[in-house]
């Protein structure tokens, strides 16, 4: 069986249970009454938010990638929202198409466009680990704010996320500022492990490594560095604000802790999609928001569901719309998206 065909059936397979559990128990007349009852208007500043945050990243790639080439943020825009695109594809296809897409209009290797998406999906990480620790330190008690029996084993799940999410950030800082100060000893390490591999496999990742390292200079660059740190915040600041629009659209602002709600959804949609990566975030990112909403602060899972497709249409219905806009725009062909996959 192919690659691709096996990550495509373990996607469906993912998708498939995801929706099963996010709508099991929910009355289909549940849902539309749900839905009949949002406020719309409030939609369109979600709209804006969403938006901005493209060109917040787009922004702070454009940091990332600054010591490898200099590129405008509008030449940016499309390769990135090409890639967002193509996370419609399984095993989140959509960074390598992005990489892809960069590298061929920036003229710079695949491995050093690769490197400054994993500094950035590094800061999001981190993001994620420091509002977690947040709610754990100051709000401990709003993970059992709607079921104190812990259906969802919302507790448990968040603390395996932190420690393992927490281990993985400190090996990869280590590593990376062991390949920006001590490269030597970094490459020997490398060395190390491949050394079981064929002369061609030991040339293509030695090569790949030091595009790699390349891609890493930002660690060097300190108002690069800073302006990235502020612009994470910027972005999951418009994450936050986005679901409180949606919060509004649904009348339940009143009915919860607003911000550690707001922090809350995010985080376990956050911890959902990147635990269960289906191609656009399908099931993952519904079953995310019922266990916030329902699991957590006990919001009827009607609500909670038909909160999680809007959410889901929104975000994704503008990441497809605008990445589709580019594409045709860039006359990118299926062939290139294939391309970048590999």
């Amino acid at each position: 069986m192919k690659k691709n065909h096996l990550h495509l059936i373990i996607g469906l397979v993912i998708i498939v249970l995801s929706l099963y559990f996010a709508f099991r128990g929910v009355k289909l007349s549940e849902i539309v009454e749900a839905l009949l009852a949002v406020n719309y208007l409030y939609l369109f500043p979600a709209i804006i938010l969403v938006l901005s945050s493209y060109l917040f990243r787009a922004i702070r790639w454009r940091f990332l990638i600054r010591s490898v080439t200099d590129i405008s943020t509008k030449d940016i825009i499309p390769p990135m929202m090409i890639g967002f695109m193509g996370n419609m594809l399984p095993a989140r296809a959509g960074e390598f198409i992005r990489a892809y897409m960069l590298s061929k209009k920036a003229n710079i290797s695949f491995s050093s466009s690769f490197a400054s998406i994993f500094i950035e999906r590094l800061f999001d990480l981190i993001i994620v680990l420091l509002l977690l620790c947040w709610v754990l330190i100051f709000i401990p008690d709003a993970f059992v704010a709607g079921d104190t029996n812990g259906a969802y084993e919302i507790v448990n799940k968040v603390k395996y996320f932190g420690i393992l999410s927490f281990s993985l950030c400190v090996f990869i800082f280590l590593f990376s500022a062991l390949l920006q100060f001590k490269n030597e000893l970094a490459m020997k390490i490398v060395n190390f492990f491949i050394r079981p591999l064929s002369a061609k496999w030991k040339e293509k990742i030695t090569e790949m490594v030091h595009s790699f390292t390349t891609g890493l200079e930002i660690i060097r660059d300190k108002k690069g560095f800073l302006s990235t740190v502020f612009l994470s915040f910027l972005i999951w600041g418009n994450y936050l604000l986005t679901y409180y629009t949606l919060h509004l659209a649904f009348g339940i602002e009143n009915d919860l802790p607003i911000l550690s709600s707001l922090i809350i959804v995010c985080l376990t949609v956050s911890i959902f999609i990147t635990v269960a990566p289906t191609p656009g975030f399908l099931g993952s990112f519904h079953l995310g928001c019922v266990a916030a909403l329902n699991g957590i602060f006990g919001i009827p899972k009607a609500i909670a569901l038909s909160y999680g497709i809007i959410a889901w249409l929104l975000m994704m219905g503008a990441t497809v719309t605008i990445g589709a806009f580019f594409a045709i725009k860039e006359n990118v062909s299926l062939g290139e998206f294939s391309e970048g996959k590999k």
